[in-house]
């Protein structure tokens, strides 16, 4: 297997174990860089690593470890939430509606994707506001998220109590206007002080 990383590249002629390999990449992330994703085979892999690799090690023949810096690392995950948001805004205006009727347990399948999507912002949020090149506005991003925690925590209180017309109203005039403001300072941010680029 060959493992490439930057200008590094490491032929293995015997396999090696799934932890040497993470070694391998840790070791390679210096301060102000961030391991973005790896490339197995042709394959971009942004997530679930250590399970991928622990599946696939030993059918890969050349794996390519992608290390961005804090800029770049950044400008991905703020492009990334900007299009989540995107996806995520029509589909919680229809969680609205859905509970402000009779909600089915498809319904409350894609509630449960929207509690994961918001986690995944809130991660997001936490790493934009914890970088060196955070954007200008960071304050603006850590009201968002004191904001989208608070709805998150009556959001909770309203599901354990099952009281779906408030789970409906939450949605619709809590975390919808949070969202949006989201979108934009989002795309403002990106338009400012970063690089919009095709992700895919």
């Amino acid at each position: 297997m060959k493992l490439i990383i930057g200008e590094q590249q490491i032929e293995y002629t015997e396999m090696p174990s799934v932890d040497e390999v993470i070694e391998r990449i840790n070791d390679s992330v210096t301060e102000g860089h961030y391991f973005s994703h790896f490339i197995a085979d042709g394959q971009e892999v942004y997530d679930e690593h250590e399970e991928y690799l622990e599946h696939k090690l030993d059918t890969i023949e050349e794996l390519e470890v992608v290390i961005k810096t804090e800029k770049e690392f950044m400008n991905d995950v703020i492009l990334s939430a900007e299009e989540y948001l995107q996806r995520a805004i029509p589909e919680a205006r229809t969680l609205a509606d859905d509970f402000g009727r009779v909600p089915t347990n498809e319904t409350w399948d894609r509630f449960d994707m929207l509690v994961g999507g918001m986690e995944w912002l809130n991660d997001m949020l936490k790493l934009v506001s914890n970088s060196t090149e955070r954007p200008s506005d960071w304050k603006t991003y850590h009201q968002l998220m004191s904001h989208m925690q608070a709805e998150v925590s009556k959001l909770g209180k309203a599901v354990e109590k099952r009281k779906k017309g408030e789970i409906s109203t939450i949605i619709k005039n809590g975390l919808l206007p949070v969202f949006e403001q989201m979108e934009k300072e989002f795309g403002t941010t990106i338009d400012s002080e970063f690089v919009r680029k095709d992700l895919n």
